[in-house]
C-alpha cells in the first residue's frame, strides 16, 4: 500500500471516529490527509469504497501477524493461544478503528462491506475450525460455528468495555480467559451437555433477502448520481454543497439497505433538497422508489 493511500485511511478513521461516517465529507478526509479532493478519487472511487478498504487494511494487519506467529515446534494449543493474544493486542492498539465500527454500524448498509464482513466471518470461522480440529480432532467439527460465536462474543465484549482505556486491558489475561472458555465450550459440546445452535444450512440463509433487487438499487443510485451532477453546477456556498453531498451519501447508503432502510430518515434527507427546484424531478423519482411520502 502506498503512503498516500495509507494517509487517507488513517485520516478517515480519525474523522469517522470523531464525526461519524455520514458526518464526514470527502473534502474533509482529503484535507486531513494533506491531499487534494482529486487525489482522493485517484485512490478511492467513493467514501463507501474507502470504508471497505479500511476494514481490509486493519484485517490484513492482524492476519499477517497471526501467520508470522505460528511456530511449528509448538503444540496446537500453544499456537492457538499465541494467535489469540495477537488478535487482542492488535485490537488494543487500534481502538480508534473499533470505536468507528461500534459507533457507526454502517457496514450493515453498505453491500460491498457486508460482503467483506461475511467473507471475514467465514475466514475466521475456518480458522477456528482448523485450530480446534488440530486440538480435539474431527469430532469437534459439528460444533465449530457455535464455539466461534461464543469465543468471539467474549473477546468483542471485553474489548468494548476497555475501549475508553485500552491500556488497562491485560492481553495475556484476556487470552487465558478466552483459551479456557473455548476449552470449556468444546468439552461441553463433545461431552453432550451442550447442543449446537448453528449449522451450515442456517449460516447460508442468514443474509438471504438482505438486499434489494440489483436493478432497483442501481436505479436509485443512478438518480442520486444525477443529483450530484446537478449540485456541482449550482452556485451555492461551499458549506452548503458539502452538507448536501453528505446527505446524498446517506441516501445512497439507504438505497443499498433494502428492507433495512430507514424511511423516516430518508424523508428528512429528501426534505433538505426541497428548497432547490433544480432537484424537483429527481426528488419525485426518489420519493416514488423509496416509498417515502414527504407531504404527509
Amino acid at each position: 500500500m502506498n503512503e498516500t493511500k495509507k494517509r487517507i485511511i488513517e485520516a478517515a478513521i480519525a474523522l469517522f471516529t470523531e464525526k461519524g461516517f455520514h458526518g464526514t465529507s470527502i473534502q474533509e478526509i482529503a484535507a486531513h490527509a494533506g491531499i487534494s479532493k482529486g487525489a482522493f478519487y485517484l485512490h478511492f472511487k467513493s467514501k463507501d469504497a474507502l470504508q471497505v478498504e479500511i476494514f481490509r487494511y486493519y484485517t490484513s494487519l492482524i492476519q499477517e501477524e497471526m501467520v508470522n506467529a505460528i511456530d511449528p515446534g509448538l503444540s496446537p494449543e500453544e499456537n492457538f493461544r499465541r494467535q489469540t493474544e495477537i488478535q487482542i493486542a492488535q485490537m488494543q492498539r487500534h481502538t480508534d478503528f473499533i470505536v468507528m465500527v461500534i459507533r457507526e454500524q454502517a457496514y450493515s448498509l453498505n453491500p460491498e462491506l457486508i460482503e467483506f464482513i461475511e467473507e471475514l466471518r467465514i475466514s475466521q470461522s475456518e480458522w477456528y475450525r482448523d485450530q480446534l480440529t488440530s486440538i480435539y480432532g474431527e469430532s469437534i467439527r459439528p460444533f465449530v460455528h457455535d464455539i466461534y460465536v461464543i469465543t468471539e462474543g467474549i473477546k468483542s465484549h471485553y474489548m468494548q468495555h476497555f475501549i475508553s482505556n485500552p491500556q488497562a486491558l491485560n492481553p495475556e489475561g484476556l487470552t487465558e480467559l478466552i483459551f479456557r472458555m473455548t476449552a470449556q465450550a468444546a468439552e461441553g459440546f463433545l461431552g453432550g451437555t451442550l447442543r449446537p445452535l448453528l449449522d451450515e444450512e442456517t449460516l447460508r440463509t442468514l443474509f438471504s433477502g438482505f438486499f434489494p433487487e440489483e436493478g432497483e438499487s442501481e436505479e436509485l443510485t443512478g438518480v442520486i448520481d444525477a443529483m450530484r451532477t446537478i449540485l456541482y453546477g449550482q452556485a451555492l456556498p461551499r458549506a452548503t454543497v458539502q452538507y448536501l453531498l453528505s446527505t446524498l451519501d446517506f441516501l445512497e447508503v439507504q438505497a443499498q439497505a433494502g428492507p433495512g432502510a430507514d424511511l423516516t430518515a430518508i424523508e428528512g434527507a429528501l426534505a433538505i433538497f426541497r428548497p432547490y427546484p433544480e432537484f424537483g424531478d429527481c426528488l419525485r423519482l426518489l420519493e416514488e422508489k423509496f416509498g417515502a411520502d414527504m407531504h404527509n
